[in-house]
């Protein structure tokens, strides 16, 4: 009479076919997400230069009573604005 044995690990075979199967998957996902990181850089800058300007001339508005008109520019954050009207307490 044969005893039979049986195995309980897996085969070459199989370990070769998950593999691929798992690059194949691999190969398909990661694209997609690779360029989301330097789109979610991106828009976290804008949103961040866009809240300093905004801070920036609300407390412009909040020390001289106005905003800086288009002819003073962002110049007017950073150097006295020599075009009307003038701030009144710019700093």
């Amino acid at each position: 009479m044969r005893i039979r044995t049986f195995s309980r690990a897996f085969t070459l075979i199989e370990l070769l076919l998950v593999m691929v199967i798992l690059a194949v998957l691999a190969a398909l996902v990661v694209p997609r997400f690779a360029g989301r990181s330097e789109d979610a850089r991106k828009k976290a800058a804008l949103t961040q230069i866009k809240s300093l300007f905004s801070t920036a001339l609300d407390t412009y508005e909040a020390d001289n009573g106005t905003y800086p008109t288009t002819a003073q520019g962002l110049q007017a954050l950073s150097a006295t604005p020599s075009a009307a009207p003038q701030p009144k307490n710019w700093k």
